[in-house]
Formats: structure tokens, sequence, C-alpha cells
């Protein structure tokens, strides 16, 4: 049987308004180039600086750059996939953000020619150039945190994308109408396709991406209640969280799901505020620096629903995506391995 041709190959808009823009800066010309099947990256970049010098790299698209816990979020992901050397391309990066991409060893285009690009020993970096009116259109549509809970919600059961928006606003805890413009953006940028049998993830470990390195800027820091220092640093064995409408994130969830790592810290994710026994039992005290985190659960408790269509987890934790996302927010190499670990084991189906 002749083999199907694939569709024309249709970049994302702003992945073009960037290669344009780096090209009209630097008069190094650009192809874009259809990702490997099933890859997590928009497409690809060819840069042909001469006809004897030219380099690839794969674009990582992000909708926003805004914080330095994106970036570091960026790296630290790349680093568990060990992806080989890619391009990150967003709407706008201000010169801080470009200084940071520097110091991480990323390279970084936006669609009004900001770029940082580093190929055999050479540096191309240039910084300063204002907002376009596109960045601008293109950063009102970035994920808001209500945007975000509904993407969540998705992520951790994948079988809610067909259930209707009714539910998936029920599930994500937000109003339908967020629910409904959220499903539309997500249509509309590719990371949701309509097939015969349903609405289906394009690119599930794309949009766990995407959602990990915004989540510390876009959304963790909302949900922030306070943080507290123990005078027991096991004080959290002696608890039932569910008992009071709490989870464990972060590192105590990783322990306990990959028996790995030795926590440091504790995050405690809240459906009401923390109980006053808690308080008083294990003499927690307030402390900007405390290694107690308390923060509002993003979503309403669910059965967690892994990519496999298994749940068994333990009820003390939240869905591994969200003890992701708390790992590789922290930078820690230690947590970045463990965080590989949980990705390989729950996330990877």
């Amino acid at each position: 049987m002749p083999r199907k041709s694939q569709p024309p190959f249709v970049p994302d808009p702003t992945v073009q308004a960037a290669a344009a823009a780096f090209s009209a800066a630097t008069g190094v010309s650009t192809r874009l180039l259809r990702p490997p099947h099933r890859a997590h990256y928009a497409a690809k970049i060819q840069f042909q600086a001469s006809p004897a010098r030219s380099w690839t790299r794969p674009v990582l698209l992000v909708e926003n750059v805004d914080r330095f816990a994106t970036l570091a979020a960026i790296k630290s992901t790349a680093h568990i996939r060990a992806d080989e050397p890619f391009v990150v391309v967003t709407p706008y990066l201000s010169p801080n953000m470009l200084r940071h991409c520097r110091e991480l060893g990323l390279d970084a285009l936006d669609t009004s020619g900001n770029a940082i690009m580093q190929s055999n020993g050479n540096l191309i970096m240039i910084s300063g150039e204002k907002r376009t009116s596109a960045a601008s259109r293109i950063k009102d549509r970035a994920w808001t945190a209500k945007g975000m809970k509904v993407v969540l919600a998705l992520l951790c059961d994948r079988t809610l994308i067909n259930a209707g928006q009714r539910v998936i606003a029920q599930r994500a805890g937000v109003s339908l109408g967020t629910a409904q413009s959220t499903f539309r953006d997500l249509l509309e940028r590719g990371d949701i396709v309509q097939r015969k049998d349903g609405y289906v993830l394009a690119n599930a470990a794309r949009m766990l991406d995407e959602w990990a390195a915004l989540y510390p800027s876009r959304l963790r820091n909302q949900l922030m209640v306070n943080r507290y220092r123990a005078e027991d640093p096991a004080w959290w064995r002696n608890i039932d969280p569910q008992s009071e409408q709490c989870q464990f994130g972060g590192e105590v969830a990783a322990a306990l799901l990959t028996g790995y790592l030795k926590p440091a810290a504790v995050t405690l994710y809240c459906q009401q505020a923390m109980p006053r026994k808690w308080l008083v039992d294990a003499r927690l005290r307030l402390d900007p620096n405390g290694e107690v985190e308390v923060l509002h659960a993003p979503i309403p408790p669910v059965t967690p629903v892994l990519a496999d269509g298994t749940t068994n987890l333990p009820p003390s934790v939240v869905h591994p995506v969200l003890i992701y996302a708390d790992l590789i927010a922290t930078g820690d190499s230690r947590n970045i391995e463990t965080a590989r670990m949980l990705r390989e084991q729950y996330l990877s189906a």
C-alpha cells in the first residue's frame, strides 16, 4: 500500500515570528523544519550563517518567560530528558531574562529580535529590543493562574478531556467560562486536537514541561499560605494529612512514592487552614525561611488517575504532576534526579 503523505507542516506563529526577527537582526538565514514524530518540540530551526556554517536547534516553545524560576525549570526538565541543545522561543525576553539565559547556558529567541545563541564557541547576543505589538498580543493569551488549574486537571486525569466542560470546570475549581476559554485556547495552540473518537492531548509530555516551567511563577506563588519552622524535622511522620483535607507534595510526597529522597522540606497542600493541632503538637513557628510550607490546593482533591489509567497512589499525596513541578521548582540536583524517576515511573505513558 502507498504510504500516507504527511499534512503540510505549519509552524506556530510565535516560532515563525521569532525566526524572522532573528534573521532580520543578525543576517543569519533561518528555515523552519518539522520536528520528529511525537517529539515534545514545536519545530526545528536551521540557522545558516554562511554556505559553510549552519546548525540546527529543536524549538522549545514557552508562552511566557518573566521569572528566573521559569528558566531554571526549563533547564531542569531538559536535564531530566538529557535533551540535545535546543532553543527556547517565547514572545518576549527582557534584558534580565537574557542574562539569566546566558548564565544557565540556554539559547533563546523572542519575536522582537532579542536573542542569545551559542554555536561552535561563538556567542550571538541581542538585548534591549522593545516588545512588539505581536508579542503583546501573544502575551495576553499566555496561561493565567486559573487557566493553569484547568491544564493541571487535564494532566492529572487524561479521561477528563472528554467529560464535558462543566465537569472540567468543577474538577479544576474554576468557573465554566474559564474552563471554556482555556479549552478553546488549547485547541487553537494545538495542545488539544479533535479526532473521530473525541479530544486528546496532542503532546502531553510537552504540555507537562510547559506547565512545570510556568508553575513556580504563574500559580505556585499565589497558592502560598505560610512557611513554618519545626523543632522536630520528622514531625510530619506522625500526622494523617487526609484527616484534615491536606495532602503531601514536594519532597515528602516524592519520598513516599520513590523511597529515594530524604526530605529536607515539607510541603502540604490544604483545602482549608493549617490545623491548629499540628501547629501546637509539632511546635511549628512562623518563619519566612522555614522548611515547612503550607499552600492552598490548586484544584479540589480527586482520585489520581495516572497516564496508564491506574489509580494506585497513597491518598496522602497529591498527583505526581504536582509533585514533579514542586521538585523542579527547587532547582536542587537531588530533587531533579528524583523528579526524573517520578516522571519515568508515573508520568511517561
